[in-house]
């Protein structure tokens, strides 16, 4: 593997989270990954929780120490991340897009969730920790969740392998973040704007003010999705302060 002497990885059998078990270390490699085949307090995003069957998804976290990364531009990270999971996907199934701002969802069903955790250093990002968990092997899940779950194996009918997978998505994710390293940000916007999940078809969202419908026309560097509305109105929204209506 190219970047294999930057790279640390450790894994446990169960940690309470994996991206709190490396928001606490200190790190002996430029990157260090962490997995888990359980977590006791497994988080999604905005304090949402995380539900994984023991042992049968993979659940991991990276830590990264960016170098001149700009605060406003640390959402290429999450570009970065979504990117390299969802080139993993394609390897095994179909239909594999990015939903804003970097879920990953299979045929229209949620097959990842990920979170990010940056620590700044005045306007830079200092260290960041980049926690993902996908569905690979459990085939329930619990009822009542905010979108409907999938998994690999409900659409590949077997067992798949985990630490592969993570290997996999590490060598995507390195090559993204070598172009990070450099400032070479372009080339993973685009990127994800072209598997961006419902980009420019009329969808239904809600907001504060209530039910509309428009279409995803792009998100800003920043990480605002902008929502064209069906007056042609331009709509900006950070993460949270709108939803697609089911």
């Amino acid at each position: 593997m190219p970047f294999a002497q930057e790279l640390e990885y450790k894994h446990f059998d169960e940690l309470d989270s994996t991206n709190d078990y490396l928001r606490s270390l200190n790190p002996i490699a430029p990157v260090t990954v962490v997995s888990a085949d359980f977590q006791t307090k497994g988080r999604g995003q905005v304090g949402n929780v995380w539900h994984s069957d023991k042992g049968q998804n993979l659940l991991f976290s990276i830590l990264l120490m960016p170098e001149n990364l700009k605060a406003t531009d640390a959402f290429v990270l999450s570009q970065a991340m979504a990117l390299s999971i969802k080139k993993t996907l394609d390897e095994h199934l179909d239909d594999i897009s990015v939903k804003w701002p970097n879920d990953i969802y299979c045929h229209g069903e949620k097959i990842c969730g990920t979170l990010i955790e940056n620590a700044l250093m005045g306007k830079y990002v200092g260290r960041s920790v980049i926690g993902s968990g996908i569905n690979v092997n459990q085939t329930t899940f619990p009822e009542g969740l905010v979108a409907p779950a999938t998994s690999m194996r409900l659409h590949l009918h077997q067992a798949i392998p985990l630490q592969p997978l993570l290997h996999t998505i590490m060598h995507h994710f390195m090559t993204c973040y070598t172009l990070i390293q450099r400032g070479e940000y372009d080339p993973i916007r685009i990127e994800y704007h072209n598997n961006l999940y419902l980009k420019g078809v009329k969808s239904m969202f809600r907001d504060n003010h209530g039910q509309f419908s428009g279409h995803i026309s792009h998100v800003l560097p920043d990480g605002h999705i902008v929502i064209i509305d069906e007056a042609g109105r331009e709509r900006r929204y950070a993460f949270k302060e709108v939803q697609l209506s089911r």
